[in-house]
């Protein structure tokens, strides 16, 4: 993976809930599941196809905008 680097995030008990619901999700089977920082990450490795512009965004609510916008137009492949 290369160099890496640590961050501190805080997320309201809302996301919190549905990240962890994810990885419960993940560990049917006998599975051990997967974690919140891989979840995290594959959600950037996602908005690195996107084609998002960033310009004069202030708040999460516009970004999160500009990402649906982005979105409804992505043609995502692996």
């Amino acid at each position: 993976m290369g160099c890496s680097r640590h961050i501190s995030l805080r997320f309201t008990e809302k996301q919190d809930f549905f990240v962890l619901n994810m990885i419960e999700q993940s560990m049917c089977n006998g599975s051990s599941g997967i974690s919140k920082a891989a979840i995290l990450r594959t959600l950037i490795r996602l908005l690195q196809h996107l084609d998002v512009d960033v310009s004069g965004v202030d708040t999460e609510d516009q970004l999160l905008a500009r990402l649906q916008n982005s979105m409804k137009n992505a043609t995502i492949s692996p």
